[in-house]
């Protein structure tokens, strides 16, 4: 449905998306991820037409449409802010595309019906914007762009300024009406939540470019790199060394321990002794007692144990680095020495140049400081 090949844009010299390849398929919800400043808002814009890109193209249903305006794109956008009129009504707003689209007062108004029912608005067309909830106010937005049946629906994110609650609430509603209208979504988002719960494949960038394209499991199970692992969830980072390597596994020593863990990607055979950030997630933590079990272990000290309802988070002191564990019920104190039973766990080669964890650089800055 919609292809970006080869797209860039710099504002001022500095570079905002580079030389970006992407294709979103017909009827499928892809959510743009990553941090402010990342180009996933210039990317959409480019999409929409707002802004014209440096060089590349993008094509919407076979069709070139770099150099045409947002109104000659068969596209409609959510902005975060709403963006409806006060003056109007909440049916006079949705029903403002539909007059541009010059269609007859009869199916303006059972298409602005239709939209209200879809998301959850019916019977409050004659409001006023002030008279809505945030909430209600983004759900008139949606219905106004999902009205005049557009192509493509682009949307900047639209639930950043709502509640917690709220905002689980219209994402699943969101969801529901795209499986129901098959229209083809692009999301942008810096939730790494929201862009896991919406998405049938996530685009994760950084600094302009692409890190990572694939489904929600995809990223969080299997990152390409050290980046996307730290972005998208909780992770802990271990610094370690390679003491062995077989076909898909390699023995890393971690802080006098030696674990079988995953390499990255198609990480090419390391020496022993190689230098390896790794990357292990809470929930991929056993707790265990100092004396419990045989299988190969952290030890540790717990610093802290939170009580968060559907986890209760500990902080285990391994040999100066902290890691995170969650569990149903932790039954840990504060002082108690526990063994940590590694699940899951990705190691990331360090090559010069390449992300690393922000512990990981401050050790090296301590280091060279050090020294």
């Amino acid at each position: 449905m919609i292809e970006l090949k080869s797209l860039c844009k710099s504002f001022d010299g500095v570079p905002a998306v580079r030389d970006l390849d992407l294709v979103v398929g017909r009827g499928e919800f892809l959510c743009l991820l990553g941090s402010s400043g990342c180009g996933k808002s210039t990317t959409l814009r480019m999409i929409a037409g707002f802004i014209r890109p440096d060089s590349g193209s993008v094509l919407i249903d076979g069709v070139d449409v770099s150099g045409f305006g947002p109104d000659a794109r068969p596209t409609s956008m959510v902005f975060q802010d709403y963006a409806i009129f006060p003056h109007l009504t909440v049916a006079e707003n949705i029903e403002f595309g539909l007059k541009a689209q010059k269609l007859g007062r009869e199916e303006r108004a059972r298409r602005t019906e239709e939209a209200l029912d879809m998301v959850g608005l019916a019977g409050l067309g004659g409001r006023r914007p002030n008279e809505l909830s945030g909430g209600q106010q983004q759900r008139v937005a949606v219905a106004r762009s999902l009205a005049i049946r557009p192509s493509v629906l682009l949307m900047d994110e639209p639930l950043s300024n709502l509640d917690a609650k709220t905002r689980i609430q219209l994402r699943t509603q969101l969801r529901e009406i795209q499986r129901g209208t098959g229209t083809t979504i692009v999301y942008v988002t810096h939730d790494q939540e929201e862009a896991l719960a919406l998405g049938d494949r996530i685009a994760v960038m950084r600094d302009g470019s692409l890190e990572q394209l694939g489904s929600g499991h995809e990223i969080y199970l299997t990152p390409a790199n050290g980046y996307v692992a730290d972005f998208v969830g909780m992770t802990n980072w271990l610094a370690g060394e390679v003491a062995g390597t077989s076909p898909g596994s390699w023995d890393v020593e971690i802080a006098g321990a030696v674990l079988p863990v995953t390499p990255a990607g198609a990480s090419a055979s390391v020496p022993r002794g190689a230098p390896v950030d790794v990357s292990v997630r809470p929930e991929d933590v056993t707790l265990a007692g100092d004396g419990d079990g045989s299988a190969p272990a952290l030890r540790g000290v717990v610093r802290d144990v939170q009580f968060l309802g559907p986890v209760v988070r500990t902080y285990v002191d391994v040999g100066g680095s902290i890691v995170i564990v969650h569990s149903a019920q932790s039954g840990r104190s504060p002082g108690e020495a526990v063994r940590l039973v590694v699940g899951r766990a990705r190691a990331f080669p360090r090559a010069e140049g390449a992300w690393r964890p922000p512990s990981a650089r401050a050790e090296s800055a301590v280091a060279v400081a050090a020294g």
